[in-house]
């Protein structure tokens, strides 16, 4: 059985079968019903009416709209359609994971002897270090996923159908990072010869970024071995040239003033606060002066909604996002602004997503 789901190239010039088939053609239906399933819950509005009435109702009683999560969250807890819509949220990642793991399982031998034959082509490499020891902090199942993002040697395909469902198809054939790669303006006086994709997972912003400058030399890194060896077959069968990495973010071992644009996605939210410090100094260090960094991840608390507040601590406690309220909370423009960073852009294009565009000085 295929998969129906193909990524492309440049103008679509490339299609390749970038994701593997499901063991059962009944495991795609499943999916596609989740998929489905979640598109429903998010665009759900009957949760949201209900929460808005509570607040107009507390906002009545106070005479202040209240703004703060510990002024309204034991009030929203108690709504049946709040209580409903949180039990289906947290179900229908459920029910992704309950699918995927087994039906991929079921394939293990096949899909590692695949990976393996992968490992050594070309174009591009797959730098992998065998002495490789995960911090502590990646011991974390984000989104719920199964052996996290590294201790199972099938979490990279893992990760790539769970984002397909997670991303309701808006990234089949990388869309999405097609998307977010285009809107990056590059450095000021147009030089772009090495770019770095920090914690690129299966390398979808990683290739997009070397058709974007085809010119560059681009290097996807990540802490996970099983990430990167799907990367790594996705770009070989994209025939895209491009290096990948076992190395992590807060410690590139890149040389000092090396770099020319760091493109980073929904990255820091999933790090502790000292290492998206950690990080930043570490980012401050490889560009060069007026490269540029661009960085795509959770809105700040001080911009949400209260309603989006109570779905950002739901999301934290209830979907493997342990890190995620305090890089709400932090001033990461501040953090840019104190590591020696210009901060040109910022942006909120909908969504839970805020854009910083920054230069080092």
């Amino acid at each position: 059985m295929q998969s129906t789901d193909t990524s492309t190239q440049g103008d679509g010039e490339q299609s390749v079968e970038a994701l593997p088939a499901l063991d059962r053609r009944a495991d795609l239906s499943y999916l596609d019903f989740v998929e489905g399933f979640r598109a429903f819950v998010l665009d759900d509005t009957s949760y949201q009416r209900s929460a808005e009435h509570a607040l107009d109702h507390l906002e009545s009683i106070n005479g202040i709209r209240p703004s703060r999560l510990e002024e309204f969250k034991s009030t929203l807890d108690e709504l049946p359609a709040v209580q409903m819509h949180n039990r289906l949220m947290r179900t229908q990642q459920e029910m992704k994971w309950h699918k995927l793991a087994p039906s991929l399982g079921a394939r293990r031998a096949e899909l590692e002897k695949e990976l393996a034959d992968f490992d050594d082509q070309g174009p591009g490499k797959l730098l992998l270090d065998p002495d490789f020891q995960p911090p502590g902090y990646v011991n974390v199942h984000f989104h719920l996923q199964p052996g996290t993002y590294y201790k199972d040697s099938l979490s990279g395909f893992m990760y790539h159908w769970g984002t397909k469902v997670f991303f309701r198809g808006d990234d089949d054939r990388d869309v999405l990072h097609d998307k977010l790669v285009d809107l990056v303006p590059p450095p000021a006086d147009g030089r772009v010869e090495r770019i770095l994709d920090l914690a690129c997972s299966v390398g979808q912003s990683t290739t997009a970024l070397k058709r974007r400058f085809p010119a560059a030399a681009v290097w996807g890194i990540d802490h996970s071995a099983p990430m990167l060896r799907v990367a790594h077959r996705r770009a070989v069968l994209l025939k895209s040239d491009v290096t990948f990495a076992q190395r992590l973010a807060e410690q590139t071992g890149l040389p000092d003033d090396h770099i020319d644009l760091v493109f980073a996605f929904i990255l820091f939210h999933e790090l502790p606060i000292r290492i998206v410090a950690a990080t930043v100094k570490e980012m401050a260090r490889v560009l060069r002066p007026g490269g540029v960094f661009h960085v795509f991840d959770f809105l700040d608390s001080a911009s949400m909604s209260p309603l989006e507040l109570y779905h950002r601590d739901f999301d934290a406690r209830n979907n493997g996002e342990a890190y995620s309220q305090d890089f709400c909370d932090c001033d990461f423009h501040g953090l840019l602004e104190a590591n020696g960073f210009s901060v040109k852009h910022t942006g909120t294009g909908g969504g839970y997503v805020k854009t910083y565009f920054a230069e080092k000085n």
